[in-house]
């Protein structure tokens, strides 16, 4: 009986060594096709090391994300991003935070991308990259309000201004009909 034990003890003990292996394995392959520019390749070794292996690991969707999003399947980026965010380290929680917000602004959903960055920051307020684009997007929808408001100010000048000319004309053509 205690060669049994013995034996399937060793025999799990090497099942799972063997695992271990290919999840490292799974993981150095997916990096460097990542900084190959395989981004193909790296988002299917990250899957299967979700899917097979059932990695749930926070840095595993942030680089499944960026690889994602570099491939431009932003609907599944923000997805991975989505699902890293919400972790209890606060590093990858404020880089999936931040990336968030940086598809948001290309998007020109500036209030949403404020939001992100905010949330970035409260997050890692070591985060230089969201402090700045925070204030960068805060600035742009400052500059977006202040272009709104010129506009409506030109509206109406062109509006009175054109209610005067009309005003003018129609005194002009009583006076020749006259």
């Amino acid at each position: 009986m205690k060669l049994v034990l013995v034996i399937l003890s060793v025999f799990s003990l090497i099942i799972t060594n063997n695992k271990i292996d290919e999840i490292n394995k799974l993981t150095k392959d997916a990096e460097e096709s990542f900084f190959k520019g395989e981004y193909e390749k790296s988002i299917d070794n990250y899957k299967i090391l979700i899917d097979s292996f059932g990695l749930s690991n926070e840095k595993v969707y942030l680089n499944l994300a960026h690889s994602y999003l570099l491939s431009k399947d932003t609907l599944k980026a923000i997805e991975s991003y989505n699902h890293a965010s919400h972790t209890e380290n606060n590093e990858v929680k404020s880089i999936a935070l931040q990336q968030l917000g940086n598809i948001n602004e290309k998007k020109n959903k500036l209030e949403e991308a404020l939001s992100f960055y905010k949330k970035s920051i409260l997050a890692d307020n070591t985060n230089n990259d969201s402090k700045f684009n925070y204030e960068l997007v805060k600035k742009k929808i400052q500059e977006n309000q202040n272009q709104n408001k010129d506009n409506k100010k030109n509206q109406e000048n062109n509006k009175n201004s054109d209610k005067n000319q009309n005003q003018k004309s129609s005194k002009k053509n009583q006076e020749e009909n006259k």
